[in-house]
């Protein structure tokens, strides 16, 4: 005779094992998944050490190092906070760091705070991009995350220096120092962004549009290759004196020092304005072909009359531009070394 109850409980318990197994399978694969993970976490940790170690990127310990980063890195994402640390010694991880940060703001910069001072502001030079700086979006957002860091939290001091930093390489986005359509070869995006990172590491507003038709403002900026920019900007009032102040930063942008303006007379005004005028600056083209791999670029900028004008050269030495531009750094108690 048919038990249909004992049909219901052989179901039931049937439905049980099926649900058990599957179960089982699933915390085992889990497991298996959890320990392949860390398993390739620690051979990309150690292929990492010992490159490091032995400090030769051709040699035969490191030529898994890029695999071995980008396995931390996927690491990283799956949520394994512990490989920061190591990954921090790579500066140019800029996607990766700029994710992190944003991702989870007090356990990156938290991280970041307990490396050395130079190691900082490496990370600071990665979350800004590098020397090519982020896209627009990207910045946007890199800063709201950083601005976001208040008085309060320990890491307020390490959000602080990397938003300086983040702001100076990507000064573009927050001054226009330059008209529209000012530089015209295909080295202009770089020309705009590398220009406006020096001027802002030296705390220098635009010059341009001029403020009014009184307004008589010169100034020089000074790129070497070698150490960090340095301006003379040379202010005219209406009665014809003068201010001149020199400005300097260090080549990795974290100091900048303004010395006090010095008092220029009228007739230095007079003279040096007659300079300009002797060279037909204002005539100058912006642009030259010119090539070196020493000196310095200069940026000579000129607002009167309600105009500006902007020329570029590169180690303009012994000509008459040269000699006027190391005649302003003379006015304000400084001498030109160099050919340039």
């Amino acid at each position: 005779m048919y038990d249909i109850e004992q049909e219901t409980m052989n179901r039931r318990y049937l439905k049980f094992f099926c649900v058990l197994i599957v179960a089982v399978v699933a915390i085992a694969t889990t497991s298996y998944s959890d320990s392949s993970l860390t398993e390739k976490r620690d051979q990309a940790l150690e292929g990492i050490a010992l490159c490091l170690k032995h400090d030769d990127a051709a040699g035969r310990d490191c030529k898994n190092m890029n695999k071995n980063v980008q396995t931390l890195v996927d690491v990283y994402h799956q949520g394994d906070k512990s490989v920061l640390p190591t990954l921090l010694q790579f500066g140019y991880l800029t996607d990766f760091f700029g994710e992190a940060l944003i991702g989870d703001p007090d356990g990156f910069l938290s991280a970041v705070a307990r490396l050395p001072e130079p190691n900082q502001h490496a990370i600071g030079l990665g979350i800004a991009g590098g020397r090519f700086g982020l896209l627009r979006p990207q910045f946007d957002t890199v800063r709201a995350s950083l601005m976001g860091v208040t008085g309060s939290s320990p890491n307020y001091r390490v959000a602080r220096d990397c938003l300086r930093t983040l702001e100076t390489e990507n000064a573009s986005f927050l001054d226009n120092y330059f008209p529209p359509h000012t530089f015209m070869n295909d080295a202009r995006d770089f020309r705009v962004h590398w220009f406006s990172r020096e001027l802002h590491a030296l705390e220098e507003k635009p010059l341009w549009p001029p403020a009014s038709e009184n307004e008589r403002t010169y100034r020089i900026t000074v790129l070497p290759a070698l150490t960090g920019p340095e301006s003379v900007t040379l202010n005219v009032a209406l009665d014809g004196a003068g201010q001149i102040e020199f400005r300097s930063a260090d080549a990795r942008h974290q100091h900048m020092s303004a010395e006090k303006p010095l008092p220029i007379s009228p007739q230095q005004a007079i003279d040096f304005s007659s300079s300009l005028d002797r060279i037909q600056f204002l005539k100058m083209p912006t642009e030259v072909t010119q090539n070196g791999f020493d000196g310095a670029d200069w940026i000579v900028e000129v607002v009167q009359d309600g105009k500006y004008h902007v020329v570029l050269r590169w180690c303009p030495g012994k000509t008459p531009l040269g000699e006027l531009g190391r005649n302003l750094f003379m006015l304000a108690g400084h001498k030109m070394s160099g050919g340039c």
